[in-house]
Formats: structure tokens, sequence, C-alpha cells
């Protein structure tokens, strides 16, 4: 991954915050599910950042990305494959004649 592609994908993410309706790639049932599951971490990992701080910040973390996730519709991983793939994408071929031998 180069820095020009961090770069579109923080300015993307950026952008998505401000406005929301622009950037949706996921559909909503994965937003509901990325807000439920997201309030759970944030609240499993607060929670346990006394006992466990390592484990307690990175659930928070998580918790915190599934949540932007589930607001924005927005989500970066998805963004970063979909141009991956457009990426690998080669010319197309057309075909435009057909020839059929029946030598055989």
């Amino acid at each position: 991954m180069t820095n020009a592609e961090i770069n579109n994908t923080v300015e993307k993410i950026k952008d998505a915050w401000r406005n929301p309706e622009l950037y949706e790639n996921i559909s909503d049932s994965e937003r509901i599910l990325s807000g439920v599951v997201g309030s759970y971490l944030l609240f499993k990992g607060l929670t346990n950042i006394f006992r466990h701080p390592i484990m307690g910040a990175i659930g928070a973390a998580a918790g915190v990305g599934l949540l932007f996730r589930g607001y924005t519709g927005y989500c970066p991983s998805v963004d970063l494959i979909a141009q991956s793939e457009a990426d690998e994408i080669t010319e197309k071929i057309f075909v435009t004649e057909t020839y059929v031998d029946n030598s055989l």
C-alpha cells in the first residue's frame, strides 16, 4: 500500500464524516450490526480499561471504528479492496467474429 492510497483513504474518511450520504458503501443491515457490535465493544472496552488496559483500549478502539462505520455507512476497508480490484481489471476483450470449424 502506497502513501498516496493511504492519503486518499484518509481524505475520503474525513469527507465521509462531513457528508455521510455521499460515501455509503455498506448496506443498512451492516450499518445496524456495526452500530450494535461497536456499542458493545466500546462499553466492554471502557469497563475493562482498568483491569486489562491494553485489551480494554483495543476493544474501545474497535468499538469506535465500528460505530463510525455504522454512523456514516462508509467502510475504508471495503473502499481499499474496491480500489485494488479496480487496479487489477485488465482491458476487456470484445469478440466481433466467431468461426466454426466443422472439419472433425
